[in-house]
């Protein structure tokens, strides 16, 4: 939460208010409705994604709004989820402690109110065409997030219970991480092991001929081990940012082995991890038992 809101920050007021608004909500829900570091992992995650989509929301369609008039804006959401938390407390604490995922027949009500989020979003971007001052777009700011607030309090018992879903798929996770480490650290060497020979090979391929064998930004140019080392990591990975590239067929065909092989080891490590994670939950079968 502080990373995104440092992140968020152009100055110091936006920075402090946004963290506030975050710490607040986080901490509301970690002291009254105690549910574990998972639950307050899941809060967390919860606002600093908030925090994410209404500033990507407020910077679209209200650019000129007043600052006092964002951090009432931003805060209006979250109090009101509190608030209505706070009334229901008892229904909430419930939810909480009964520690069970519930069915998927929760979904529509809760898409009910995440279309109607959506909804003042979309309407929200034929604002700019009427040309509003920076008042105006305060005040806009202000009433769309007011809307946006009616939603969830209307919907807080849903949100709750998708929050300690996921807070319970967060606790499923860590108890299986412990499985998983051996197999992602195995994974991990080997990836890495396919990034190192491959940055060696296309180092002794420039360092040995006469002819350059990448450009560097368009231009003909040796490359350094450390540019070898990055150009095999953007080669594994797909990315191909085009700052480095291949000019000869040697390179060219060592690119593509390094290609192939990333996409069959991160097909093979996939496989090796979940087989690692399934087959030490149940344990395994000796190969004469029978099925």
């Amino acid at each position: 939460m502080a990373l995104v809101a440092f992140a968020i920050g152009a100055d110091g007021p936006t920075t402090v208010s946004s963290l506030v608004t975050c710490t607040v909500g986080f901490g509301f829900f970690y002291l009254l409705f105690p549910g574990g570091a998972h639950f307050g992992m899941t809060v967390a995650n919860f606002l600093a994604i908030y925090a994410c989509m209404f500033e990507f929301f407020r910077q679209a369609n209200f650019p000129l709004a007043p600052q006092p008039f964002a951090f009432g804006a931003v805060a209006l959401p979250v109090l009101g989820f509190l608030s209505s938390c706070f009334m229901r407390r008892r229904q909430v604490y419930s939810i909480i402690h009964a520690r069970r995922i519930r069915e998927l027949e929760r979904l529509p009500r809760l898409t009910s109110w995440f279309l109607g989020a959506l909804l003042v979003g979309a309407a929200s971007f034929a604002l700019p065409r009427l040309e509003l001052d920076a008042r105006q777009q305060g005040i806009a700011l202000l009433l769309a997030m007011a809307v946006i607030t009616l939603f969830v309090v209307a919907s807080v018992r849903d949100v709750v219970l998708v929050m300690i879903d996921v807070a319970m798929v967060f606790e499923g996770v860590g108890a299986r991480l412990d499985r998983l480490i051996r197999p992602m650290i195995a994974f991990l060497t080997f990836y890495a092991l396919l990034v190192v020979v491959f940055a060696c090979l296309y180092r002794v391929a420039d360092l040995t001929t006469r002819q350059m064998q990448f450009t560097l930004h368009a231009v003909p140019a040796r490359i350094s081990f450390v540019d070898s080392l990055y150009y095999s990591v953007a080669t594994i990975t797909t990315l191909g940012f085009g700052d480095i590239a291949p000019t000869s067929l040697l390179v060219r065909a060592l690119t593509g082995l390094e290609v192939v092989s990333g996409i069959m080891m991160l097909l093979f490590g996939f496989s090796e991890i979940m087989r690692s994670a399934g087959g030490e939950k149940g344990g395994r079968r000796p190969p004469h038992d029978p099925v």
